[in-house]
């Protein structure tokens, strides 16, 4: 666990990481975690790409003042 990195943080983390593709079919899903460090391709044919995020928590509020966003 790094906690909240910083642009720079990230950058240093993503050079000494080697990338992992994670390669998924039309119509497929990925899960994962939205904490991970993650980036995606620009989308390379003309069908628009769709993401949803769901996000479970046992609270509204988290450390630092954080709160929970609902849209």
């Amino acid at each position: 666990m790094k906690g909240i990195l910083s642009d720079d943080a990230i950058e240093h983390f993503v050079r000494q990481k080697p990338a992992v593709d994670c390669l998924v079919p039309q119509g497929g899903v990925l899960a994962m975690s939205p904490l991970i460090v993650h980036a995606s391709s620009k989308v390379q044919s003309q069908v628009p790409r769709r993401v949803i995020h769901i996000e479970y928590a046992g609270c509204m509020s988290f450390d630092a003042g954080l709160e929970l966003a609902i849209a």
